[in-house]
């Protein structure tokens, strides 16, 4: 008789109940890395934990000290470590290098690609994958750089920071000479460590983001979504859009746009290619432009935050942790049973900056016929100071029969659930 054989190995870095849960109802060989943050504010469930093969706990997953620490002793205790699960941002670089550590990868830079845009443009672009033109700015302060960004750019640009997320801390500058003042005026994202900026030719035309689950090399499923706005202009002041919502993304059904979908596969592999992708969640973000050419935005080797892991949720018909969990650890998922033909997800923020006076509860958004899920994570009294289009409010999801019927209730639901604010002072 032959001997069963043993259930991977996983690592998982931060606190997520969900995933935690299941991927241990999988597997009891999990180990969990937990850092400040999550230990100081997002209540972890150590009863759950408990079940865990191990759990570390560290000050940050940017100090390497930390991460090498924790791949000496799981050498010395002779763990082999199948796969190594990284959901939000500021994980991916210690994820990355304790998969360097332990021989989960030969390429020592594979996952800086995964965060620095300017590495994984260049990746990507070497792959024949259209993607804007771009020039570094290692000092912003270097008048030769900078002249350099004047030269060889054409305008508008946006600068952003090279490991930056959210569009947080990135500035659409339109004319060369606005460049100056722009970056005099730049705060540093005080998450990052590093201040080094990228500056990118600006791409116009539609804005998508695809959505998908890779296992050596396949898509157990892959999504396209469009947003309303594109999420640089989210926001720009534009009256001929106001009946329309300003914040969110629609799934865009496949049987409506089969070349869509073909066109886009064909991108994402050669994105993958480029980047070495075969496994885990992954978002990508595509421009389309006015005459129908796909150009690379950029990925994230992680699911999606804000709204979009609540619509995948309910295109799955069940919660996307759990998707993530089987795929690592049975190189299979259920079968996606969509809970609406149509899908998508809204953003609601308020129309300006300020002080929240109003903003609805849970109940009062699921109270609407249509809104699936929701979720507030603001409070009245909250500041919202409308710097940057990641400044989150509350999000609802949203399902209908038909386009027209789901559009009709995007419309109502940014009608009827109304963040507002009073100015500041």
């Amino acid at each position: 008789m032959s001997a069963v054989p043993e259930p991977p190995q996983i690592v998982i870095c931060k606190w997520n109940v969900h995933l935690t849960r299941s991927m241990l109802d999988l597997t009891p060989r999990v180990i969990v890395i937990l850092d400040e943050f999550d230990t100081a504010y997002m209540s972890p469930d150590w009863d759950l934990l408990a079940k865990a093969e191990r759990v570390y706990r560290i000050k940050d997953f940017d100090s390497i000290e930390e991460i090498a620490a924790i791949a000496a002793d799981l050498a010395l205790r002779g763990a082999e470590i199948d796969r190594i699960v990284s959901f939000t941002e500021f994980s991916q670089f210690g994820a990355g290098y304790l998969g360097v550590l332990l021989g989960l990868s030969d390429d020592p830079m594979q996952h800086v690609a995964f965060r620095d845009k300017r590495l994984m443009k260049d990746r990507v672009r070497r792959a024949g994958v259209p993607a804007a033109a771009w020039h570094t700015l290692v000092d912003p302060s270097d008048e030769v750089d900078v002249a350099a960004v004047r030269e060889r750019l054409a305008f508008p640009v946006v600068v952003k920071p090279v490991a930056g997320s959210g569009a947080i801390g990135t500035v659409r500058v339109d004319r060369p000479e606005e460049l100056d003042r722009v970056l005099r005026g730049l705060e540093p994202d005080p998450h990052l460590k590093s201040h080094q900026l990228t500056v990118e030719e600006f791409v116009s035309g539609r804005e998508y983001h695809v959505d998908a689950l890779w296992r050596d090399g396949e898509p157990h499923y892959l999504v396209i979504s469009a947003y309303y706005r594109p999420r640089m202009s989210v926001l720009d002041d534009d009256p001929a859009a106001d009946d329309t919502p300003r914040d969110g993304s629609y799934v865009v059904n496949e049987a409506d746009a089969p070349d869509l979908y073909r066109r886009m596969r064909e991108l994402h592999r050669k994105v993958n290619g480029a980047l070495g992708i075969t496994d885990g969640p992954t978002h990508l973000e595509v421009f389309e432009r006015p005459d129908g050419e796909l150009v690379f935005s950029e990925i994230a080797s992680r699911m999606a935050g804000a709204w979009i892991g609540a619509v995948i949720s309910a295109w799955l018909g069940y919660e996307i942790h759990e998707a993530i969990a089987a795929s690592a650890v049975t190189g299979t998922i259920p079968a996606p049973a969509p809970s609406r033909p149509h899908l998508g997800g809204l953003h609601l923020r308020p129309e300006g900056p300020g002080r929240i006076t109003a903003i609805p509860e849970e109940s009062e958004m699921l109270a609407v016929d249509g809104v699936l899920r929701a979720q507030r994570l603001r409070a009245v009294g909250d500041t919202v100071e409308h710097a940057h289009p990641s400044e989150w409010c509350a999000f609802v999801t949203l399902g209908a029969g038909s386009r027209e019927e789901y559009d009709a209730l995007a419309r109502r639901v940014t009608d009827l659930l109304r963040v507002e604010v009073e100015p500041l002072g």
